[in-house]
């Protein structure tokens, strides 16, 4: 019977995440240009012609379309299916890890991963977090601390380790660059991500996230004709930090406490 309700569970979180994906695409499209999350309905953005409900089922009606619009022809970004399906592994996966824990806490999780997504695609093409997706992963956080078994104090540790050592290079960088080096938006992202992680998976999170993008922002600039050759510099161009950061965080919630206790093991002495 516990096998039965946990397998359940996951096909209801996979399916969940399928729908939730669906609305994180009006999430990303409506957020950044102040638009109402309910009205207008879906429509084509190019011919405007309302979207029927067979045309909104998650993944399959961008495949029986084929990538394009049903009334005038014009190709449906394939970011739509992309959020779709990636936020449905996301969810199955929080149902597979978290469901042990609970399934308020696996639920908690799920969405905070959603929240997460959204933060980034934005972030990738605004180059800002609006503050609502900040308010809704610091109550998911603050949620989560009732329903984590691990303990209250960890959790706040967290939030001031997460958003003290991003609070303090926001401000380093001013008297080092001579400007704005970091987003504070940043700041709130790993507040509320060190509050929902805890002190030793948010210090993983931010190594992982701060890893990646070096890499790939070094590997841009040799790469990139009017770059190559060259190391990025403190003061280059501003980049969106956010899918960094909210990649960090997401392997940090699987995986943060035991990739930590793992490489504490080494320093302990038997």
């Amino acid at each position: 019977m516990e096998h039965f309700t946990f397998v359940t569970a996951c096909v209801l979180f996979a399916v969940f995440g399928l729908c939730i994906g669906s609305f994180c695409n009006v999430l990303v499209y409506r957020l950044p240009r102040g638009m109402n999350l309910a009205k207008p309905a879906s429509h084509c953005p190019h011919c405007d012609h309302k979207l029927a409900w067979y045309d909104n089922i998650p993944l399959l009606s961008f495949v029986i379309l084929r990538g394009k619009c049903r009334y005038c022809g014009a190709p449906i970004s394939p970011r739509y299916f992309i959020v779709e399906l990636a936020n449905c592994l996301l969810w199955l996966s929080a149902a597979l890890v978290f469901y042990r824990v609970s399934v308020w806490f696996a639920l908690v999780c799920a969405l905070a991963l959603s929240v997460l997504l959204v933060m980034a695609l934005i972030d990738m093409e605004q180059m800002f977090i609006p503050d609502s997706l900040q308010i809704a992963l610091l109550v998911l956080a603050i949620a989560g601390v009732f329903l984590d078994a691990a303990p209250w104090q960890d959790k706040l540790y967290g939030l001031l380790l997460g958003g003290g050592i991003f609070l303090l290079f926001y401000f380093l960088c001013f008297p080092l660059f001579g400007r704005e080096g970091l987003g504070f938006g940043d700041v709130k992202l790993m507040a509320c991500a060190g509050l929902l992680l805890g002190w030793k998976a948010v210090f993983v999170g931010i190594v992982i996230a701060i890893a990646i993008a070096l890499v790939d922002i070094v590997m841009k600039r040799l790469t990139a004709p009017h770059y190559k050759g060259t190391l990025p510099r403190p003061d280059a161009d501003e980049f969106a930090f956010a899918p960094y950061l909210a990649f960090g965080i997401a392997i940090a919630l699987f995986f943060g406490n035991a990739l930590a206790d793992w490489y504490a093991a080494f320093f302990i002495v038997t």
